[in-house]
């Protein structure tokens, strides 16, 4: 995989198929694995590139506390290293924020955003379980929290059936630099009050897109990000948690390939 230089380390990306540019930004202590189906599939029909966020698989790790700017500041750095005019962009849970908040600071390079099993507005009660598991890594490390993750986010029937790709995740967990993945988490867990007040700013053609049985993402919050930006779409994919891309990729891609269709290439007479 290439690697891009820019003022605060490098930037680890994979890049396949030709077209309009298709950016995927991964969750909290994934890579840009997590879409290997939506490049395979997709890259028949777009430039697709997808890339390890700042303190994730083979991009920078430097230390924290990390800010949401400062992963805008790396995508922005992808962006105009490949010369990149407008992008479509999907954002998966903490990619969510990261996309949310690099449509807001740069309107005029999008062409489409998705959201995906993002968090928005967490309750007290939410924010509290997501702050607890933070205090469970500072303590323990991030093998204490991988186990109840995996739970959360497959289905009954996928942990059974497929444990094989199960294992994969699992695996990416374990890697994680300790410290690296603690100051993605600690972000990852207050950064939707930095975003929420500003959401209806976002004027780019957007999907919201979530699990109906997602806990951490819920379809409340895919309801309530749906609301706060006008003209969004919103799809609620019955029966299925968190990791939609993994379980569900023919539902995923239909639906972001369709949404770009409907959206840019319809609308630029294509």
């Amino acid at each position: 995989m290439p690697k891009i230089t820019y003022n605060h380390g490098t930037i680890h990306y994979e890049e396949k198929g030709v077209g309009e540019p298709l950016i995927f930004i991964h969750g909290v202590g994934l890579d840009h694995a997590l879409w290997e189906q939506q490049v395979n599939s997709l890259s028949e029909h777009y430039r697709v590139i997808a890339y390890d966020m700042i303190g994730h698989g083979e991009s920078s790790h430097p230390p924290g506390p990390y800010s949401l700017s400062q992963f805008v500041e790396q995508l922005t750095a992808l962006v105009d290293s490949l010369n990149l005019e407008k992008i479509n962009l999907v954002g998966f849970s903490m990619g969510g924020m990261v996309a949310q908040a690099f449509a807001l600071a740069n309107p005029t390079k999008m062409k489409t955003l998705t959201i995906m099993n993002a968090v928005a507005n967490r309750t007290k009660i939410q924010r509290q379980a997501v702050l607890t598991r933070v205090e469970e890594v500072g303590r323990s490390g991030p093998q204490s929290t991988i186990e109840p993750a995996i739970e959360r986010w497959f289905t009954s029937d996928y942990l059974r059936d497929k444990a094989d790709v199960v294992n994969q995740t699992r695996t990416r967990l374990q890697s994680n630099d300790p410290a690296a993945y603690l100051a993605a988490y600690t972000l990852f867990a207050t950064a939707d009050q930095e975003i929420w007040d500003k959401l209806d700013q976002i004027t780019v053609p957007t999907l919201v897109i979530t699990g109906e049985n997602d806990v951490g993402s819920t379809p409340e919050m895919a309801q309530q990000i749906h609301q706060r930006i006008f003209g969004s779409e919103l799809l609620i994919v019955p029966e299925y948690r968190h990791m939609l891309p993994v379980e569900r990729p023919d539902i995923v891609n239909e639906a972001i390939h369709s949404f770009i269709e409907r959206t840019v290439l319809v609308g630029e007479g294509r």
